[in-house]
């Protein structure tokens, strides 16, 4: 698995819920957390070391690397995804985790916080300390905080200072 992380799904049972073996594998591919014991990708500080480790290899946290796309007449060579690959295997019910979004943003990109924040549940879209800390990082993520919140002047002021844009995204009431 240090070699290729997504080998971790030929493992044995076992292996697939030994922390240091999964943190080994999604360090070479966040695509291996998919493989982890159920535990592990519902497991809080587990996830967060996981995105951590992917970050510290040096490489923007992402399994899509760069992409080709075809603009203007020639080929470019895209930005990785700047979402981490081994959120997209983790337990959708740390979206529901004001503990674990908190540090999840402040380890993100800009554009990984738009996206993480995203598919946060609507009770943390909704929890004014989450949304300030996702728009505070990007400001386009108050688009999916909730109707009362995206009316909120504290919040859509923090939003608009990240990202002027932000404001097309506000309650038509302010």
């Amino acid at each position: 698995v240090q070699q290729n992380g997504e080998a971790l799904g030929y493992a044995l049972q076992e292996l697939r819920s030994e922390r240091e073996v999964v943190l080994a594998a999604v360090q070479q591919s966040g695509r291996a957390l998919g493989y982890a014991s159920a535990e592990l990708r519902a497991d809080r500080e587990f996830v967060l070391a996981a995105v951590q480790q992917q970050r510290t290899r040096g490489r923007e946290p992402s399994s899509s690397g760069r992409h080709l796309s075809f603009q203007g007449g020639q080929y470019h060579l895209g930005a990785r995804d700047s979402f981490p690959g081994a959120l997209r295997y983790s337990s959708q019910h740390l979206f529901g985790d004001r503990d674990f979004l908190l540090p999840l943003f402040q380890t993100l990109s800009d554009k990984g916080v738009g996206k993480a924040f995203k598919l946060a549940s609507a009770a943390m879209r909704a929890d004014k300390g989450v949304v300030l800390a996702a728009v505070e990082k990007n400001g386009l993520a108050l688009e999916h905080a909730s109707e009362e919140l995206r009316a909120d002047r504290e919040v859509v002021l923090a939003s608009v200072q990240e990202d002027r844009r932000a404001l097309e995204h506000a309650s038509e009431e302010l």
